[in-house]
């Protein structure tokens, strides 16, 4: 209940039993339940105010929450009062207000049958400030791995089976007529997961599944229409209001385990495996990829701050060692993404993903279209014609299109403003203010193809992702480093408006490194700041609204007694935000092109670079933890389509990086442009070759991934599947159950010659 009573209406409420779980029933949609059966559907649904029957069974741990609108605000009268809040002041609502809460009722009453006609197993509450219906969803064991057979969901077997993925099967005790001969059991070759207790390591009975299959498998009851599934359309109902949210909850435990390591396991990824089994292998791999970077930034920041130190003390800056970082960052740049994509590989065949095959997406909530039979799967769905939606693609592209010139125009108009700054000494407060403006047009132009994207309504989050992506990469990279490739190969004795443009001490690097480093530092600031205070100030805000709203239902309590309680851990994870791996992805990918495209003009740029990743990690677990909903866990083998966006920007930091030093530095000043060209030109096609030599050398799936995925599929063939020879018969004899036979016997001679 919502709240605690005082002493006389607990007695009141104990002499009228029956009537009080009607009432509580009625409320929360379940007036059709059978209140005397404890089993429905192999689920049993407890309801507000009534108790667990002694004879039932303990609940398994419940793993998503759905959260209905109950009313349309918590100081209205719907129900039965006398099952709500005694003596309050509700008013009575509106014709419009009641017509919303019984389509809401009927929906919920709809979607509430529908789960619990499937087995699961559904415990139902109100809200503190009953306004909402919180439905907590588990799933016995035995369910569960009903539904990963049907669907022949993807579980690791043991060790010594080399830890391959396989179907899931369960064990066929065989048929009886042939002396159950076909006897097939193989519970055993699946790897078992422990769970910590004070007594010690014990396994659970659903041991096999971690928490992300539990959650993928209920999830995949909740919307799919397959036999034994609910088949319930999430999406629509979020789209339409009927739901307000869909999540899985969190486990204290697992986030204090990995909060309390969080450098080992975000930061340096020696126990990423707790990631992926917690969010999943999205997510996971995010982290695996923050980690590789660091590590890979730590060779060039230790080179980088050494030349720029030798730089300092011999006083001979732009003439010797740039030549040295540009090979090495050439180096670094060009061969980064290869070796990320040979650990992704590793890593996606240790996390069965290697071999995953493209699945159909869960539809976005916020896609709308017309109600049509889908052509594949013959179930209804919603569907918009591509005729209909090019149109709007073609008004986003014109939006951009706009925005770019604007861009170029305001660049131009900066590039103006600098003039007139350095000429009244304030060369570093201009370089603030243009990294100042740089972050408000990224935020600016986010809101902007978010809602261009948003209007294109794209099915999947993964066409949404890829088509927003299209609109800001471009965008940014301009915004972000067209500003420095001006100063590097423009603005030397180059004229804009009218006005000569000039670099100090006539050696533009130096305003390079300057601009740059700003930029970096802004980043490390105030872009951390807001990335960690946004959440935060809407989660306190959403909570501070749902106070303020509680503490004024509150005084309509007559009864001093009345002890008003805290909100439950659901209801408290539904007032945060959700989590999206692709803001934080989005941002890397602007640090990377900070920390590579210009590098040579400033060596010290990879030490602010892995400083700013380690903080990024930090406030990306904490996030994760304190601040998000947790997210249903995605399965995934890369980090597409980022890894190609990143290959991109190494390959442009080779380019700029080599063109930097070759035009714009002093050392190859006395060269004539076509010696120039020509230099810039081999030493371009010299890494590129590098690149090419290494991808041979080290392929992208390395050989001991494509011989260990091959023995994979040998070993699941062999004992899962039960085909081909055995090493020994034993060991089939094991698989099947039957007692191991002992070899026949040799006879001296052919017994039909006696016949």
């Amino acid at each position: 209940m919502p709240f605690v009573r005082d002493h006389s209406t607990r007695e009141l409420l104990q002499q009228d039993a029956h009537k009080t779980r009607r009432d509580a029933a009625r409320g929360s949609g379940l007036e059709d339940v059978d209140e005397e059966a404890h089993l429905h559907g192999g689920g049993f649904i407890p309801v507000a105010g009534q108790p667990m029957p002694q004879t039932q069974r303990k609940l398994p741990p419940s793993d998503v929450v759905m959260v209905f609108p109950y009313k349309t605000h918590s100081t209205l009268r719907w129900g039965d009062a006398a099952a709500e809040e005694e003596q309050r002041g509700l008013r009575q609502p509106t014709e419009e207000q009641i017509r919303q809460m019984e389509s809401w009722k009927a929906k919920r009453n709809m979607v509430i049958h529908s789960l619990s006609d499937t087995g699961l197993v559904l415990m139902l509450y109100y809200s503190r400030d009953r306004d909402e219906i919180f439905v907590r969803i588990a799933a016995d064991p035995l369910h569960l791995r009903q539904v990963a057979e049907m669907i022949r969901y993807q579980l690791e077997l043991k060790p010594q089976y080399l830890s391959a993925f396989a179907d899931y099967k369960n064990d066929y005790p065989g048929r009886r007529d042939l002396n159950y001969s076909d006897r097939c059991i193989v519970s055993h070759l699946y790897e078992t997961h422990f769970e910590k207790s004070k007594e010690g390591d014990y396994p659970q009975k659903d041991a096999i599944f971690r928490t992300v299959d539990r959650l993928r498998l209920i999830d995949h009851i909740v919307r799919s229409g397959d036999h034994n599934c609910a088949g319930v359309d999430v999406g629509q109902l979020l789209h339409d209001g009927d739901l307000i949210h869909y999540f899985p909850l969190h486990e204290q435990r697992e986030l204090e385990d990995m909060d309390k390591d969080w450098f080992k396991t975000f930061v340096m990824g020696r126990n990423i495996h707790k990631v992926r089994d917690y969010f999943g292998e999205r997510i996971a791999l995010y982290f695996l990829f923050m980690s590789h970077f660091i590590k890979w930034m730590i060779i060039p920041t230790i080179f980088g701050t050494f030349l720029c130190v030798v730089d300092l003390f011999y006083q001979t800056p732009n003439n010797v060692t740039v030549v040295f970082i540009c090979i090495g960052v050439g180096m670094f740049s060009t061969t980064f993404i290869h070796f990320w994509r040979r650990k992704t590989n590793l890593y996606a065949l240790k996390w069965g993903t290697f071999s995953m095959k493209k699945k159909p997406e869960t539809t976005r909530p916020e896609f709308y279209g017309v109600s049509r039979v889908n052509p594949v799967t013959s179930r209804v769905d919603r569907y918009y014609p591509w005729s209909e939606r090019i149109w709007k693609v073609l008004f986003s592209y014109s939006v951009i299109l706009v925005s770019l010139i604007s861009l170029f125009f305001a660049v131009g108009i900066l590039m103006v403003l600098r003039h007139t700054f350095h000429k009244h000494g304030g060369r570093i407060t201009f370089q603030v203010i243009n990294a100042l403006v740089v972050e408000l047009l990224n935020t600016l132009f986010t809101s902007l193809a978010t809602w261009l994207t948003d209007r294109e309504n794209h099915r999947s989050y993964s066409e949404h992702a890829n088509h927003l992506l299209a609109k800001m990469v471009v965008f940014k990279f301009i915004n972000c480093y067209v500003s420095l490739y001006y100063i590097a190969f423009l603005k030397e004795h180059s004229y804009l408006f009218g006005m000569p443009m000039t670099c100090v001490n006539d050696d533009c690097l130096n305003d390079l490194g300057s601009q740059l480093a700003i930029f970096m530092i802004m980043r490390l600031t105030l872009q951390n700041m807001i990335e960690l205070g946004g959440p935060y100030a809407v989660m306190m805000y959403r909570r501070m609204t749902e106070e303020s709203a509680f503490n004024f239902d509150a005084t309509l309590f007559t009864n001093p007694m009345t002890i008003m309680p805290d909100l439950s851990s659901p209801e408290k994870q539904s007032k945060k935000e959700d989590y999206d791996v692709y803001q934080d992805m989005d941002e890397v990918l602007i640090l990377y092109g900070y920390t590579v495209l210009f590098v040579v003009a400033c060596p010290w740029i990879p030490l602010i670079a892995l400083i700013s990743l380690v903080l990024e990690c930090f406030l990306d677990q904490k996030k994760l933890v304190l601040l998000y909903r947790r997210p249903f866990p995605d399965p995934a083998a890369n980090n597409e389509p980022w890894d190609t966006a990143f290959d991109v920007f190494g390959m442009l930091a080779m380019a700029t990086n080599t063109a930097v030093v070759v035009f714009a530095s002093n050392v190859f000043q006395s060269w004539s442009h076509f010696h120039k060209i020509l230099l810039f030109m081999v030493v371009e096609h010299a890494m590129i070759g590098f690149r090419i030599l290494i991808s041979t050398l080290f392929p992208a799936i390395p050989w001991e991934v494509r011989l260990l995925a091959m023995q994979q599929q040998v070993v699941v063939h062999r004992h899962l599947n039960l085909g081909g020879e055995e090493d020994d018969h034993e060991t089939r004899a094991s698989a099947m159950m039957a007692t191991a036979q002992p070899p026949p016997i040799v006879h001296d001679q052919d017994d039909e010659e006696y016949w």
